[in-house]
């Protein structure tokens, strides 16, 4: 159960108190067991501590007092209208998948589903400033895996991120949104009706306390919950310096899977990508090579992200989806569900092999073509369509 504010008033003392942050109060824990008995300590004690200097202690000291207790009565405030509740390890609500972290928090808020916690689910990341491109493929596969059973685990941030919870919400699943500042902060602020979404439909959570803002040093440090709330991650356009890299770095540390959406060569924001893919992540084209991945592990949801799909004609092949861009409806019209040759699929468009090639890659990604030896291609009926 969550704390009670009996219980948690004294540790939100300590949370609340400037330059704690949650690493430092997951060790005040572990040093003395309660926060009663933080509160308790001289500033010898405290002092003793690696990392607590004079002014941090003196802060902590501070905490003990009748002004402490009246701005932990404020955060409470704060976590009530926001409609958050604060878990602790010794909750049965709190993620297994935190307490093997070498670094678990010892305070999570959250805002939403606390059973989406012992979901299985799988992280999307990416660039915040994806191109249609990747817009596309991020709703697309975060819908189908959403509807398969897994929870969409993001970082509620514009872009990619943004995507994949909509399209999750969108597809009558389930997202967890995990955030880099206190819970009761919206950011970015473009986000505002996505934050409403995701506290109604799913979850919000964050280890920082109410009050804290989006500061550039929260966000690698959020990102290993992410990965640990996650079978895998996906990524979806990342480019050579994108925050996304923490992610894929801890999921590798955690032994997750990594998986990537290729991208265009010529695109800036798909180089991080193409590199993961270079270095061994798995391609991914469509829900089901995820889905394929994680069943070889043992986890029981959905078989297949066609398996709601109605039955598709096997002679007629269904119509053209309106929002396919011009080449791409030029290649479709062009596939048969026999298999033809990328020259004859030009020949037949009017179009440059080269332009083939890449309509056929945004045809894949939208589960419409599927890819056979010897650059023969097909259409491809029964999946899910992006």
């Amino acid at each position: 159960m969550p704390l009670a504010p009996g219980a948690l008033e004294p540790v939100l003392r300590l949370a609340i108190v400037e330059g704690i942050g949650p690493a430092r109060l997951s060790a005040l824990m572990a040093r003395f067991g309660s926060a009663e008995r933080v509160l308790a300590a001289g500033a010898d004690e405290l002092g003793a501590l690696p990392g607590f200097g004079r002014e941090l202690v003196r802060r902590l000291r501070a905490a003990a007092t009748d002004e402490g207790r009246e701005r932990a009565r404020a955060a409470l405030a704060t976590l009530r209208k926001a409609g958050a509740a604060a878990i602790t390890p010794a909750d049965a609500a709190y993620p297994d998948a935190f307490r093997t972290l070498p670094d678990p928090p010892y305070l999570l808020f959250a805002a939403g589903n606390l059973e989406l916690l012992g979901t299985p689910g799988i992280g999307v990341v990416g660039t915040r400033s994806p191109t249609d491109y990747g817009v596309r493929a991020a709703a697309t596969l975060s819908g189908a895996l959403a509807r398969a059973g897994l929870a969409i685990v993001s970082g509620m941030a514009k872009g990619i991120d943004a995507a994949a919870h909509a399209a999750a919400l969108d597809a009558g699943g389930t997202t967890i949104g995990v955030l880099g500042h206190g819970i009761d902060r919206v950011y970015p602020p473009e986000n505002a009706r996505l934050f409403g979404r995701v506290r109604e439909g799913g979850l919000l959570i964050t280890e920082l306390a109410p009050g804290e803002e989006p500061n550039a040093g929260n966000f690698p440090r959020r990102n290993r919950l992410i990965a640990a709330l996650s079978l895998g991650v996906l990524v979806v356009e990342m480019g050579d310096r994108s925050g996304a890299q923490h992610t894929v770095t801890y999921a590798l540390e955690q032994g997750k899977e990594v998986f990537a959406v290729p991208g265009p060569i010529s695109s800036a924001r798909s180089t991080g990508t193409n590199q993961l893919l270079k270095d061994g992540a798995r391609l991914v084209t469509s829900a089901d090579d995820i889905l394929e991945e994680l069943r070889g592990v043992g986890h029981g949801f959905a078989a297949s992200s066609a398996a709601s799909a109605p039955p598709a004609s096997p002679d007629v092949p269904p119509p053209p989806p309106p929002d396919l861009a011009p080449d791409e409806a030029k290649v479709y019209a062009a596939l048969t569900a026999e298999p033809r040759h990328v020259d004859d699929l030009a020949a037949a468009s009017g179009l440059a092999p080269s332009n083939v090639l890449a309509a056929l890659l945004g045809l894949e990604l939208r589960d419409l073509a599927e890819s056979l030896p010897g650059k023969q291609y097909r259409l491809k009926s029964g999946s899910s369509r992006i």
